[in-house]
């Protein structure tokens, strides 16, 4: 089984040849961005996304994932996933909701 990094690595090529996407550091580590916005990285073996509030309140009542906090600040937009066999879907709504809600 690949490692979280090896897999995240092989997500963002897939993402980098889509039209602005591009890469950036976020919380001392590399993550995706559309449009200037950052959708998503990883942090401790966990994938970090941007979603809609109401779809973070649900994966996390779901029990699929936590909300990220930095610090001690809950992100409400954040989620942390550790389940990888979900993070390709999953990754795709985040980058569909940032490219779709960013100025």
């Amino acid at each position: 089984m690949a490692t979280t990094q090896e897999l995240f690595d092989d997500l963002m090529q897939e993402y980098l040849i889509r039209p602005a996407v591009s890469t950036g550091r976020m919380l001392h580590a590399e993550g995706l961005k559309v449009n200037g916005k950052f959708f998503a990285f990883v942090s401790q073996d966990r994938l970090i996304l941007k979603l809609p509030a109401a779809r973070v309140t649900a994966l996390v009542t779901d029990g699929e994932a936590h909300i990220f906090t930095s610090g001690n600040r809950k992100m409400r937009e954040w989620v942390a996933i550790t389940t990888q066999a979900s993070w390709e879907p999953l990754l795709a709504e985040s980058y569909t909701f940032v490219s779709t809600h960013s100025p």
